[in-house]
């Protein structure tokens, strides 16, 4: 009997043999046990960037918060010493007390300094006060203009013009042939250097009891000052230089027909340099105030925006042609001073008419003029009706 076939037993299945290393594929990526470290490429540094052997640690991110920019971090460590160690939680409390630390020290340098300007107010205000007050005390008082009177547009009715020179036959027989008014005679005389020499304006009586007459030689006088700070002129006086015998060779005369009225100030100056000065007086035609000394019951405000004053002078001579200033008192915040007009060494001149001149002509009422002295007497028929001019007698004035 056959025996049945033993039944094959499966075998236990074969330990796999270690497969070889499998070579891996350029487009696998190894696996990370044997991953091997990517080398290390040598790429041209940016312009910031550095190697990275050189590179600093990078600080740890903070969780839950957003880093603080790398220049206000900086920042914050120029400005507030030890801010980059705090802890994030202390930096907002040290930037706080540092704003208010730094507001206050503005309020208390704000409030000092206000209190400070406060406290040395009135100091500088007067300070300020004095340096405007020295500055307005350096330039003149007042400034006093002189203005000769035009005679081609002010013509007096009655005048005299001297020359210095003889006139030549011609120009006496040019000057004796004119019938016209006096500005006929002026505009001939004019161009051949002559002067004019009016009639002082008859004041009488004069306060003072002076009762000297002569001949003026008219200007305007103008004062105004610049200053800030008032001044008031209380007086002014003529002041004699030198006086001396008249030198005019040629006398021409338009006699007055009646006394002529001006406006302004006269001054007295006749006589000799020992005759003081008088006046000024006051010329205010038919007024009440005619022949009064000026200053005694006048003064002339100036500065502190004061307009200025205006004054048309006559200086009045007799027998002697006198160079003469004028000395103005006046008083300011400072005291009383003195200021000399014309300003310097300056001088007025004024010119007396000669006794004897070489040459005198004069055109008296009626037809034809009067020749004396050499002159050619063919136009002249009314030599008989005139004779040299005699100054005024000077008398002393009553103390």
């Amino acid at each position: 009997m056959a025996t049945p076939s033993a039944v094959p037993q499966p075998e236990p299945p074969a330990e796999p043999s270690p497969a070889p290393p499998a070579r891996p594929s350029p487009s696998e990526p190894p696996p990370a046990s044997q991953a091997v470290p990517p080398p290390v490429s040598e790429a041209a540094p940016g312009p910031s960037s550095r190697p990275a052997s050189q590179a600093g640690p990078s600080p740890a991110p903070q969780s839950g918060r957003r880093s603080e920019p790398r220049a206000l971090v900086v920042l914050a460590d120029e400005r507030l010493p030890g801010f980059r160690g705090l802890p994030p939680g202390q930096r907002a409390v040290y930037v706080t007390v540092a704003a208010i630390v730094v507001v206050l020290g503005v309020l208390s340098a704000y409030h000092a300094n206000a209190l400070l300007d406060r406290s040395t107010a009135t100091d500088r205000a007067r300070s300020d006060r004095q340096a405007q007050q020295a500055v307005d005390r350096e330039q003149p008082a007042f400034v006093a203009t002189v203005t000769p009177l035009d005679y081609d547009r002010d013509l007096p009715e009655a005048f005299t013009v001297l020359l210095d020179r003889p006139l030549t036959e011609g120009e006496q027989a040019t000057l004796t042939a004119l019938t016209g008014g006096g500005s006929d005679v002026w505009e001939f005389l004019k161009p051949l250097g002559g002067r004019m020499v009016e009639r002082a304006s008859y004041v009488a009586p004069r306060e003072d009891g002076n009762e000297n007459r002569g001949h003026a030689q008219t200007f305007d006088l103008n004062l105004n000052s610049d200053r800030a700070a008032g001044l008031t002129i209380n007086d002014m006086t003529a002041v004699k230089d030198s006086c001396h015998a008249p030198t005019a060779q040629t006398v021409v005369t338009i006699p007055p027909a009646g006394a002529e009225p001006r406006q302004g100030l006269l001054w007295d100056l006749t006589g000799g340099p020992t005759d003081e000065p008088h006046g000024p007086y006051t010329l205010a035609d038919g007024e009440p105030e005619e022949g009064q000394l000026y200053f005694r019951r006048n003064v002339v405000e100036l500065g502190n925006g004061q307009s200025n004053m205006a004054f048309r002078v006559q200086p009045e001579v007799s027998t002697h042609t006198c160079e003469w200033h004028i000395v103005a008192s006046y008083t300011d915040t400072t005291g009383s001073h003195q200021q000399r007009i014309p300003s310097g060494t300056g001088t007025f001149t004024t010119e007396a008419i000669p006794s004897q001149p070489v040459q005198y002509f004069e055109r008296p009422p009626g037809p034809g003029w009067g020749c004396l002295g050499e002159v050619d007497q063919r136009n002249c028929p009314a030599t008989g009706s005139v004779q040299l001019p005699r100054p005024p007698a000077h008398r002393p004035v009553p103390g």
